[in-house]
């Protein structure tokens, strides 16, 4: 599949909340309230520097994309921008007092999102609505330096990947793309490989279709480790996300935040479709032992509630930075009924130390952590599976931080003697 059919379902696949919440330490599950009642009128005024230099003899059409309904929820079209003669880009709307914003400024997709003027990527942009005097609007100016122009944009894949589109589901109503990593000297040899599922595949192997241009670099890692006989080889099976990503990402509907809770129709659509597929088409162990789940923040939980509903299916589980704030600590009740953690799955689970909106959010999910290793640590047996915690001094909610974290998760998953 060429580079440009890529991109193109990349702006079509309409990527929602998470991508920028995954960005510069936010927690999905820290998603804004209002704080005070009260709507008021909000213009985002943006000015865009050297424009012809950007995007040459093209018109250039500006939204804000943020994590309100009205910015689009983090799709990268969210809110128009209408340039005026001035040469200003602005757009209004109306939130509550309080509500705090995050957004940023894009061309139309993720691969065209503002940068800093030596193009390097930027934290989302933040303000609290506040009330004005006389109703007039809050007024947000931004200045844009530069933009990520889409034809800039180079596939940065490792090795051979291939791109499964718009696979369809019997459980699920959007059809997704599914990438399939194979490790060196798949092609040459009669080999069968375990496997690893990945949540929001477009995020891992390449910065084309990664979100704000950020990969995990998991071809990368992937490649090192293997060729260093530090991991078995193994196949790495990108699933990447849609706009349903939060309720598809969720066993459970939070109750405040009134979202989610198709998470048991997403691990059905993995378990007894998705790896049947695989298993089919490429040269696996299909084996519970050689079968593992992963993904971060809500991809992290889906995948520890896919251990749980189906540990028949699954034999080890990573989890980057899960989001086990996700309706009043749900997972908790769940695993606090239970006997314990399924005795024959592994499980790896992280957190950085600095991930969250702020010093209050950043302990709040760190302390939620570390009680979930107490929690697993005292119902461990004897024959319990591998369980392993891992803290990451200032690690942060994004792909960038989730690399370093993906290096540590996969040797102790998929070291030579697990796969055997």
């Amino acid at each position: 599949m060429t580079r440009n059919r890529q991109n193109l379902f990349y702006v079509l696949a309409c990527f929602q909340a998470w991508i920028a919440l995954m960005t510069q330490a936010s927690s999905t599950f820290d998603e804004p309230t209002s704080k005070a009642p009260g709507d008021v009128r909000v213009v985002i005024e943006v000015s865009i520097a050297v424009v012809a230099q950007m995007v040459p003899s093209t018109p250039v059409v500006l939204f804000a994309s943020g994590n309100l309904k009205s910015l689009g929820q983090w799709q990268p079209d969210g809110l128009r921008l209408e340039q005026s003669k001035d040469g200003f880009y602005r757009a209004e709307f109306s939130a509550a007092v309080g509500t705090e914003v995050e957004f940023k400024i894009t061309a139309g997709s993720w691969a065209q999102v503002e940068r800093d003027s030596k193009g390097r990527n930027i934290e989302n942009r933040r303000f609290q609505v506040h009330s004005a005097a006389d109703g007039e609007p809050q007024r947000i100016a931004v200045t844009v330096a530069s933009l990520a122009a889409l034809n800039r944009v180079r596939t940065s894949v490792t090795g051979k990947l291939v791109v499964h589109e718009r696979f369809e589901s019997k459980h699920l109503p959007n059809p997704r793309n599914v990438s399939v990593w194979l490790p060196p000297g798949y092609d040459s040899s009669g080999e069968r490989y375990p496997v690893l599922f990945l949540h929001d595949g477009q995020n891992l192997f390449d910065a084309a279709t990664s979100a704000f241009g950020v990969e995990w670099q998991a071809d990368e890692i992937a490649t090192k480790l293997i060729e260093n006989k530090e991991i078995a080889p193994v196949i790495v099976v990108g699933i990447w996300n849609t706009a349903e990503r939060i309720t598809e990402y969720t066993v459970t509907k939070d109750n405040q935040l009134q979202r989610g809770g198709r998470g048991l129709e997403h691990i059905q659509w993995v378990a007894d479709e998705l790896k049947p597929f695989i298993d089919q088409t490429y040269r696996t162990r299909p084996e519970q032992e050689s079968t593992w789940i992963g993904g971060s923040s809500l991809g992290g939980l889906i995948s520890m509630h896919a251990c749980l509903e189906r540990p028949e299916v699954f034999g080890g589980c990573l989890s980057l930075s899960p989001s086990l704030g996700w309706d009043d600590e749900s997972l908790f009740s769940i695993l606090q009924s239970e006997d314990h953690w399924p005795s024959d799955v592994r499980l790896w689970f992280s957190m950085g130390t600095t991930e969250g909106r702020n010093s209050d959010s950043q302990a709040v999910n760190l302390s939620r952590a570390r009680r979930l290793a107490e929690l697993l640590a005292r119902r461990k047996t004897s024959n319990a599976a591998f369980i392993r915690y891992c803290e990451f001094p200032e690690g942060t909610h994004d792909e960038k931080s989730w690399s370093t974290q993906f290096l540590d998760a996969l040797k102790s998953l998929c070291s030579p003697s697990v796969s055997k």
